[in-house]
């Protein structure tokens, strides 16, 4: 080759990684605002998931209506367009999707009986620590604090009480669970 065409080659492709690197950054900027947004749609939940709530939790069906009258009327916090909030996230097409922030709406269902704790008390549960070791205990209270269950647990064999487990990390303990994960 001569040096020129050597030349121009170089030039062609430096020019295709500037192009490269401009795309790669730009990807880079929304793959970080999906995550934020994935992240702050957490905090969120829409109407469908409110009426499957309710159903899930308590077995009664209740309509779209009657949720569209409840966020008229101020009982689920802050209306927000889903769209327009959560541009980056893929939605469902069609009507608009109507987001409402989570404690509020689940303070309100909880105080309307529509929102049920996971577990009552005296259930007996397993705790999972983060280190993969099981704690066995009985639910002895539960309240609703921004928007997620919070128990307070009476561990067996000691009595010992923790307080404030998240309904996420326990679960309930059935059939022969052993008292002692360290005899195995």
């Amino acid at each position: 080759m001569k040096r020129t065409a050597l030349e121009a080659n170089i030039k062609t492709i430096e020019e295709k990684i500037k192009a490269y690197q401009e795309e790669l950054n730009q990807l880079r900027e929304e793959l970080s605002a999906l995550d934020e947004q994935e992240k702050e749609r957490k905090k969120f939940v829409s109407s469908k998931e409110i009426v499957d709530l309710i159903y899930r939790k308590i077995g009664k069906k209740v309509n779209m209506s009657t949720i569209k009258r409840w966020a008229d009327e101020g009982y689920l916090g802050e209306v927000i367009d889903e769209k327009e909030k959560f541009w980056a996230l893929q939605s469902k097409q069609g009507k608009k999707r109507f987001v409402y922030p989570k404690v509020q709406a689940f303070t309100f269902l909880y105080e309307k009986g529509f929102l049920l704790p996971e577990f009552e008390i005296l259930d007996r549960v397993l705790i999972m620590n983060p280190d993969d070791s099981h704690t066995i205990g009985i639910v002895v209270d539960y309240h609703l604090n921004k928007g997620e269950f919070l128990y307070t647990i009476q561990i067996e064999g000691t009595f010992d009480i923790i307080k404030e487990i998240n309904e996420r990390k326990i679960t309930l303990a059935t059939g022969d669970v052993n008292r002692d994960e360290s005899e195995n």
